[in-house]
């Protein structure tokens, strides 16, 4: 660039019109002037970004980040390969963080490098690694209520309810009181058809967290499915008073279920889509001696 404006100054100079020179000099030079500060805006903007991705890693070590790395060689792999995530570069991010999870010996640390894994997957969409992230933390740390109970959503949306169940039941184990849990083996036994059993677990959810929306509305979707309005009611208003967020699909919800309890040629299809199943209706028995009298 600078090698061209002396070009441009050369042509003036020796052949341009003198009256002009100036001119054209000073509009050059102010020219190169603009365009090296832009170039600088660029290069300071560059730096500055690369050195909050940079600071950001550090500040993921914790506390004695720097500390920390200047210790621990599995740590300074971590670091890498944070730094490496944040720029976008994943499968290189990937390779550093495994390396640094086969290096790290204490639990702390190897569930530190699995938790960035798992942010790699989500940021990539990769479900099949992201199941295997939630594996390994399960692994190196079993009674993680947080770790278990993931695991088992996990499980849950992938269909495999027995491993779901599995999961929290171990969440349970370890935290007594873990809501989530309770709250999501209610409804793995609500699609199983074990409504006893699910409300059952609800009953203990409501005694841990009462005023929480989401309990409240299952219990009140549970007795509309079997036709106690009046219970129905007073849960779905308390639901409301916690705050539900969707009051109008929670009305929808239990007006469906209360169509298919009292409609004679309803079948599973009038459920929502979440409380789906093929439950069919006993039939009188007069109507069976009827049929066999025809």
């Amino acid at each position: 660039m600078f090698a061209v404006i002396e070009f441009l100054l050369f042509i003036i100079v020796f052949l341009g019109d003198t009256k002009y020179n100036l001119l054209c000099v000073s509009g050059i030079i102010m020219c190169g002037m603009i365009v090296v500060s832009v170039l600088l805006a660029m290069l300071f903007s560059f730096v500055k970004e690369k050195a909050a991705m940079r600071r950001a890693a550090l500040r993921a070590l914790g506390k004695h980040g720097l500390k920390v790395m200047v210790n621990d060689e599995s740590a300074r792999v971590a670091y890498k390969g944070i730094v490496k995530l944040f720029q976008g570069s994943y499968p290189v991010a990937e390779e550093l963080l495994l390396k640094s999870l086969s290096m790290a010996s204490v639990r702390q640390n190897q569930l530190f490098c699995v938790e960035w894994l798992v942010k790699l997957y989500e940021e990539t969409e990769n479900e099949a690694r992201l199941l295997w992230a939630f594996r390994k933390a399960a692994e190196v740390a079993p009674d993680n209520p947080e770790v278990q109970s993931r695991l088992g959503h996990a499980y849950y949306a992938d269909g495999k309810l027995e491993n779901a169940e599995y999961c929290f039941e171990q969440a349970l184990k370890y935290d007594p009181n873990h809501g989530y849990s309770y709250y999501s083996l209610s409804l793995i036994y609500m699609l199983r058809g074990e409504d006893d059993r699910a409300l059952e677990t609800l009953k203990k959810l409501e005694t841990i967290q009462a005023g929480h929306p989401l309990v409240q509305a299952e219990l009140a979707t549970w007795y509309a499915m079997h036709d106690d309005e009046k219970s129905a009611e007073e849960h779905y208003d308390k639901a409301i008073l916690c705050g539900y967020k969707e009051p109008e699909q929670l009305s929808k919800r239990m007006t469906a279920l209360r169509m298919f309890n009292h409609a004679e040629e309803a079948d599973g299809e009038d459920l929502p889509a979440n409380y789906y199943r093929r439950i069919e209706k006993e039939e009188p028995q007069d109507t069976e001696e009827k049929d066999k009298d025809a």
